[in-house]
């Protein structure tokens, strides 16, 4: 077992985190590749997100997919971006303090690009479409970076060409938790010769938030660069506080101490009201070294504790790219590191004090160190978990897939979601729930009404049969690893039977009462189309739409795009579907996870040029 120590000695056992399981692949293998991910948790769920390149079947678009309690994928991935034009790419995300989320990206045409966000309702359904955040202007806008603060507001930054009348600069807005601008965006560096870009933000306990970037500017002569001397370049990153009502505390000022290259600002808060910035830099002294992590942290008034630190322990090579995750008084510091675990890139880790002090030794995350292993991550929920997740192509299975790795400073088995309880028939109720990914699984145990024997089951679905017809069932459900630990029962999920088919025309009879009357005599067929809209009453009843609604049903369409064969259809927002296949029209089988409905529309990448026949079925 992996033990990590996040601050103080080996004694202070409150801080020891451990690795909890195994990695694993957070979002299935899908189609295409998953890179650049963001994540955003709490205790009860949160969110991954990450640009793919077949999502909205054009160019590069913005996926996510909501994690629930115990850090599994809850459900399948879904769409977050509306526009399609151009490339949607470097994605973040935020969650709000009411459970939903903010998720920003860049998208547009080279050169043209914006910066949108989206606001997620707690229930996982879109609470806007896509908002436009900064000012509609044809020059580039790149990077955005979103923070939640405490008294909700939301704060995104980015970089834009010209935004400070040079060439880039940092551009910051606010908008509420409902997603309504707040104000116009406006300026955050000074310094304003040559770019300034790459943002990074992060909200303080004090209700304000700070502002890290990349800052090119003339530091001087450089006598190496040509005889006589001529102007060098300085990359360095400087940084600024806010209140939190945008208003600056002070200037911006310099992070790095060195007259080196600096990129890749990461930061987070600290538990004491200040802030501690992590980033790439340069080793020129020794050229071997390359890229190393450093990493400084200052207090709530905006004081540097101490000097910058080393965070990397092998300093051979490149070690770039860090993230930061706060809990209690320490940090935790991933980063890749090329070529250290055997084979090209890797996920390292190790954690700082509050001090921003390194604490015991760097660690190796992923398990799988085959080709590469980049871009991670890292998130915590204040409960005692973190999440590491990153892209990771072996060159074995096709595509560039996310990876995630769980660390805690418990070792519990989590405590299962409730299962999902649905009617198949008038009989029986089909039982499902969310993988445990990560962990060595012995079976799930299923307990239907308070049953003391369970059903031991190794999938992720159970058909319970022979059931009285219009009966409400209750399930409950635990997790049996090998090693002989369970977990703590489930919540129940809830679900009915159909009720009674008294006139055995296919569909309950208290179904056909709700649209038709009481009257048998007035109620339809199964195969009629009450409401012409082109699908059948039945078809209708397991879709969950309106069959006296010519406007209300479930409609699949096809389509070929540069990006191969796509299913698409309309939905009910906070209804889950699951798409299944066939050859025959007899027997069916899922293709794919279940899917969440956040909004109105969703579409499959389904590929291929054989012939089949796919369905749609309203889960609940």
């Amino acid at each position: 077992m992996l033990t990590v120590l996040l601050g103080g000695t080996a004694a202070s056992a409150q801080d020891d985190y451990s690795r909890q399981a195994g990695e694993y692949a957070l979002s299935g293998p899908l189609p295409g590749d998953q890179t650049r991910p963001a994540l955003a948790f709490g205790p009860s769920g949160g969110y991954v997100v990450w640009q793919d390149n077949v999502t909205d079947g054009n160019g590069s678009g913005i996926s996510a997919q909501r994690l629930n309690d115990n850090l599994s994928g809850a459900l399948a991935s879904f769409r977050v971006n509306q526009v399609a034009a151009g490339h949607q790419e470097f994605p973040q995300v935020a969650v709000l303090a009411n459970g939903g989320a903010v998720f920003v990206w860049q998208g547009g045409a080279l050169g043209f690009q914006k910066i949108y966000a989206r606001f997620m309702n707690a229930d996982g359904t879109f609470a806007t479409d896509d908002i436009l955040v900064g000012a509609d202007t044809n020059q580039p806008s790149l990077h955005p970076a979103v923070a939640v603060l405490a008294g909700g507001d939301v704060v995104v930054a980015w970089s834009r060409m010209e935004g400070d009348g040079h060439l880039q600069g940092i551009c910051a807005r606010r908008l509420s938790s409902a997603g309504a601008l707040l104000g116009p965006e406006w300026v955050v560096n000074q310094t304003a010769t040559y770019n300034q870009s790459k943002p990074a933000v992060a909200a303080l306990a004090g209700g304000g938030f700070a502002v890290a970037w990349v800052s090119e500017s003339i530091r001087g002569t450089d006598p190496l660069v040509a005889e006589g001397g001529t102007d060098a370049i300085s990359v360095d990153v400087l940084a600024r506080r806010y209140d939190a009502g945008a208003q600056p505390l002070a200037g911006e000022f310099k992070v790095n101490t060195q007259a080196q290259l600096c990129n890749h600002p990461a930061l987070a808060p600290t538990a004491a009201g200040g802030f501690t910035v992590a980033w790439e830099q340069r080793d020129a002294a020794v050229r071997a070294n390359g890229l190393d992590v450093l990493a400084r942290t200052y207090d709530a008034n905006g004081v540097s504790i101490a000097a910058p630190v080393v965070v990397n322990a092998d300093r051979y090579g490149d070690q770039y790219a860090p993230r930061l995750a706060v809990h209690a008084q320490t940090h935790m510091v991933v980063w890749t590191s090329l070529g250290q675990d055997g084979s090209y890139e890797g996920v390292y880790g190790r954690a700082l004090t509050a001090s921003g002090a390194p604490s015991g030794n760097e660690f190796l995350v992923n398990t799988t160190t085959l080709n590469r292993q980049n871009h991670p991550v890292v998130a915590a929920d204040g409960t005692g978990r973190l999440l590491v997740v990153w892209s990771s192509y072996t060159g074995v299975a096709d595509g560039v897939d996310l990876y995630a790795q769980r660390y805690s400073s418990a070792q519990p088995v989590p405590t299962p979601a409730a299962p999902r309880v649905n009617g198949l028939n008038h009989s029986r109720l089909v039982v499902s729930w969310a993988e445990l990914a990560g962990y060595e699984l012995q079976h799930y145990a299923i307990y239907v009404d308070d049953s003391p024997n369970a059903l031991l089951v190794t999938n992720q679905m159970v058909v319970i049969s022979n059931l009285v017809a219009g009966s409400e069932h209750t399930v409950r459900m635990e997790y049996v690893l090998r090693d002989g630990r369970r977990s703590a029962l489930s919540a129940a999920g809830t679900g009915t039977t159909w009720g009674d088919d008294f006139n055995f025309d296919g569909l309950p009879d208290d179904w056909q009462a709700r649209y038709w009357g009481a009257n048998p005599v007035r109620w339809p067929a199964g195969d009629a189309d009450t409401d012409g809209d082109g699908a059948t009453n039945l078809q209708e009843f397991l879709a969950g739409t309106d069959p006296t609604i010519h406007a209300s049903s479930l409609r699949l369409g096809m389509i070929r795009n540069g990006q191969g064969l796509w299913l698409n259809w309309n939905t009910e927002p906070g209804l889950v579907y699951q798409v299944q296949v066939s050859t025959n029209a007899i027997y069916w089988q899922d293709l794919g996870r279940a899917r969440f409905a956040p909004g109105g529309v969703d579409a499959l990448a389904v590929g291929g040029s054989d012939l089949r026949l796919y369905r749609i079925i309203r889960m609940r």
